[in-house]
């Protein structure tokens, strides 16, 4: 996706997933959408599996490996350490809902950096209510089993926003994480970077909301 006003379509476009290729594609042809602010890049000769299509010029992907590519004993060692990580972060404000609540980890990632390697995980707390079960999911970025970068939300089990990471990529010298945040009826892409100082949300997109076309 990207906004129908865009008037420039880069050169050099590839396609990337967990490894550290980048295909190159060409694009066929520019799909108008429902919403007014947005259209669809549709491509020719994309390989199966890939997650992120961007401008290879500036950006270098990193092999990622699934939480289910790993060994049986190194998956769960991997659990664990998120988990271990997850209970030192003390709770305040609305973490105190889930205080006490066992860390299920959804999903982890670890990404293999040059000379070190860095586990992106996303976890979940879960309450139960009369009504519905309340859920608090969190995005973590460790560096040596410590915390490095925490997104929280919580909400109705149902309807609270996910992540989910689409490419690890190298620009510029420093590593950053494409992450698609879905939430029932909107999708944005968001891009955490690390720097001098440490991890932070670098950019995100606007909520894409637009419904199908009647």
């Amino acid at each position: 996706m990207f906004r129908r006003d865009t008037t420039v379509v880069p050169e050099h476009i590839g396609v990337v997933g967990y490894d550290s290729v980048a295909t190159a594609i060409t694009v066929r042809d520019v799909r108008a959408m429902p919403c007014a602010a947005r259209a669809m890049l549709r491509l020719t000769d994309a390989p199966p599996g890939w997650s992120l299509a961007l401008d290879t010029a500036y950006a270098h992907p990193v092999t990622i490996d699934a939480l289910e590519d790993l060994s049986p004993a190194d998956s769960q060692q991997l659990v664990v350490h998120v988990q271990r990580a997850l209970n030192t972060l003390p709770d305040s404000g609305g973490e105190l809902e889930f205080r006490g609540l066992p860390v299920v980890v959804r999903d982890a990632w670890v990404v293999h950096l040059k000379g070190q390697h860095i586990v992106v995980a996303r976890a979940a707390r879960m309450r139960n209510l009369e009504a519905a079960a309340h859920e608090e999911l969190r995005l973590v970025v460790l560096e040596n089993d410590q915390p490095r970068y925490v997104a929280r939300v919580a909400g109705d089990e149902e309807s609270v926003e996910s992540w989910d990471l689409l490419a690890a990529l190298m620009i510029r010298g420093q590593p950053w994480l494409a992450v698609a945040r879905e939430g029932t009826s909107s999708l944005q892409l968001e891009f955490i970077a690390r720097d001098g100082t440490g991890w932070h949300s670098a950019w995100r997109s606007d909520a894409l909301t637009c419904g199908r076309s009647k």
